[in-house]
């Protein structure tokens, strides 16, 4: 029977599903209670969210919100990352946790901007870097030509500074010597 209570809750889970970059589904089965704290520290820490979801409402909002092909990985204890401005590092975060939690945390699958994809695209996408990483190896390879025209640019100037000194001494000199 619907309440109040859950059709709200659809609809909260309806609004995630559709604002999200990206979504992981994972199974937490055999996670002690102070585990799950850590890992929604984790994600939270890093601007994500950690949520689970009842999978009927789960299942109803994933439809929804266009999400036809995630319906059939709600089924059990979901749990769901939602990554909002950076779509690879709910991926990123979710496959440490994997590593970390191993066999306790299992993804399940995911949608990486719109598009449904597998337990194994979720650990090719974990290994990409982050945009915070991207961004900082952009600014180092923009920085690194600048630099390198400063340092030239320096280099030049020292030298004519040099054959100025030269030729004010050799002036100098050539005053003594008259």
């Amino acid at each position: 029977m619907a309440t109040q209570g859950k059709i709200e809750e659809v609809a909260h889970l309806k609004k995630k599903f559709e604002q999200a970059a990206s979504l992981v589904l994972a199974d937490y089965r055999g996670l002690t209670a102070d585990e799950m704290v850590k890992l929604r520290e984790k994600f939270t820490k890093e601007g994500l969210e950690f949520r689970v979801v009842k999978d009927t409402l789960a299942r109803i909002a994933a439809e929804e919100a266009g999400l036809k092909d995630l319906v059939d990985l709600f089924a059990g204890p979901i749990g769901v990352a939602i990554g909002y401005d950076d779509p690879v590092l709910a991926f990123k975060l979710t496959e440490e946790c994997r590593v970390a939690y191993s066999p306790r945390y299992t993804p399940k699958g995911g949608v990486f901007e719109g598009v449904v994809i597998s337990q194994d695209e979720i650990k090719r996408y974990g290994a990409l870097p982050s945009r915070v990483e991207l961004l900082a190896k952009l600014a180092m390879l923009l920085n690194s030509p600048m630099r390198s025209l400063a340092m030239m640019l320096k280099a030049k100037i020292r030298e004519f500074v040099a054959v100025l000194n030269e030729a004010r001494i050799k002036r100098e000199q050539q005053n003594k010597e008259e």
